[in-house]
């Protein structure tokens, strides 16, 4: 239907379908949102088809019925441990006998930097974004279309994934019924609603802390520096608790939603003691609220220690002036942003709402991911996707295509 666009955030615990429309005015409506409990992945990645698309239909069957609209196919996202990222370069000789670049010469730059990035059997790249182009040795440049000059060089982000991971994914959606239009790394599309163009002009990192994993995007110049993800969630805090109070999984995640809180100022405590017997009849265990805190407080440590790694890794621990965006149903429990300022050293913020100029209504950051999906390429146009056939969409198209030979 014209219009209409679907965006799929298939995630550990939870599988969201957006399904939104473009209205005459330029305004975007959500129209209908399907959430359904999901299966058959670990940390981010598929690793039972099967399982995932039956939860995937009963996400695709909810959005169909609050929206009215028969989803046939989708933007989807791409998330897990399995994503790794790395600089990639090359260089043309401008075409055009008086020097001028035009977008063919873009084309071929970019080309030329996938064309050198290594071979690996076992990973294949979903995304080449360019970062910085150079015109005879002169660098800074975003855009070098209309220029004049001999050579043109391209730096971009190239960021990959596993082909198994890959394959079962496309695997996933076809048992479900539903055509994969394009996809996406998650949290760049959660970026384009949740960050500001002023934070990536800055430098900020967003970091999107799911149940499985925990994924991140850094921004500098308006431009992405690194993406990745880390093999820590919420999940994570939940098999703590239940190892620490002894109690099963389930019962773990209702104290967690219930009286999860990172805060060691015990003015702030909601309760002095956790009473299983609240979960449990007839258990009459009773922990300290203290024992809580710090078991959350613990796993969250470890996820801001691997954050504070990660920009070490690229030369900006500490060096964000855009700060930390928090988001995910892990940056919901409170207190986490007094957590995240004394192991990151950094401003950060939690990520409450969606506002986007072009959107309709505000809405919550939970849907970030899927409605971000939905408009991709980007919402503001501040990754370098925007411009419809460029060469990078092409070999994404390609990869697709070549993935579904894998299979059966």
């Amino acid at each position: 239907m014209r219009g209409i666009r679907v965006g799929i955030d298939i995630g550990t615990t939870t599988i969201t379908t957006a399904v939104l429309r473009r209205e005459k005015d330029g305004k975007v409506r959500v129209l209908g949102v399907g959430t359904s409990a999901s299966s058959g992945l670990r940390r981010g990645v598929v690793v039972n088809p099967e399982e995932t698309a039956q939860s995937l239909r009963r996400s695709l069957q909810a959005a169909s019925r609050s929206s009215g609209i028969a989803v046939k196919s989708a933007v989807v996202g791409i998330g897990g441990s399995h994503l790794g990222s790395f600089t990639a370069r090359g260089v043309v000789a401008i075409s055009r006998a008086d020097g001028e670049i035009m977008e063919d010469d873009v084309r071929r730059v970019i080309q030329a930097a996938e064309g050198l990035v290594p071979k690996n059997p076992n990973r294949e790249v979903i995304h080449l974004i360019p970062r910085e182009f150079k015109v005879d040795s002169q660098g800074g440049i975003s855009d070098p279309v209309g220029m004049i000059g001999m050579k043109l060089e391209a730096e971009a982000l190239a960021i990959d994934g596993a082909k198994s991971a890959l394959s079962n994914l496309i695997k996933t959606c076809e048992l479900a019924g539903i055509e994969i239009e394009d996809w996406a790394v998650s949290v760049l599309a959660a970026s384009e609603l949740l960050l500001t163009q002023e934070q990536k002009e800055l430098g900020v990192m967003l970091l999107d802390l799911g149940a499985g994993t925990s994924d991140f995007a850094v921004f500098e110049e308006g431009h992405v520096l690194d993406v990745g993800s880390f093999p820590i969630g919420g999940s994570h805090i939940t098999r703590d608790l239940a190892i620490g109070f002894r109690t099963p999984v389930a019962v773990a995640e209702e104290v967690k939603v219930r009286y999860a809180q990172a805060m060691t100022d015990r003015s702030g405590f909601k309760r002095e003691h956790i009473m299983l017997s609240e979960f449990i009849s007839g258990n009459k265990d009773v922990f300290a609220a203290r024992d809580l805190v710090d078991i959350v407080a613990a796993r969250l440590s470890d996820i801001f220690e691997l954050t504070t790694k990660a920009l070490k890794k690229i030369g900006r621990a500490g060096l964000l002036p855009g700060g930390v965006v928090l988001a995910g149903g892990v940056a919901d429990i409170p207190g986490i942003q007094d957590v995240a300022r004394r192991e990151l050293k950094l401003p950060v913020e939690v990520a409450k709402a969606i506002s986007a100029e072009n959107l309709s209504e505000v809405l919550p950051s939970r849907l970030a991911i899927p409605i971000g999906l939905a408009l991709w390429p980007g919402v503001q146009g501040s990754l370098a996707f925007g411009g419809g056939g460029r060469a990078w969409q092409r070999v994404l198209e390609a990869l697709k295509r070549m993935l579904r030979a894998f299979v059966p």
